[in-house]
């Protein structure tokens, strides 16, 4: 479920939902997420974006429901083409 709005802003996420990267990297807001993605090691993108999965695109559309940044993050073949991504997209 997408994280509700309170008085126009972005309610706190809760933990359940944080991104937890496999190199122990937690991301708790898209913008966290950008940043880790511009000085991650591509081991690590590789890890979470690969052929059978985008774990960064669907984190960012089940928790946020922001399908086109999603989207547009599954194209990105590097960490740093997804961090300028959503950095020009948000």
């Amino acid at each position: 479920m997408p994280i509700k709005k309170q008085n126009g802003k972005s309610a706190a996420l809760p933990p359940e939902k944080y991104f937890w990267c496999c190199d122990g990297q937690i991301f708790k807001s898209i913008k966290e997420l950008s940043g880790g993605l511009a000085k991650m090691p591509e081991s690590t993108f590789k890890y979470h974006a690969n052929e059978q999965k985008n774990d960064f695109s669907r984190w960012i559309e089940d928790v946020f429901n922001k399908k086109t940044l999603a989207s547009l993050v599954k194209k990105s073949k590097t960490a740093r083409a997804a961090a300028k991504t959503i950095k020009e997209k948000m």
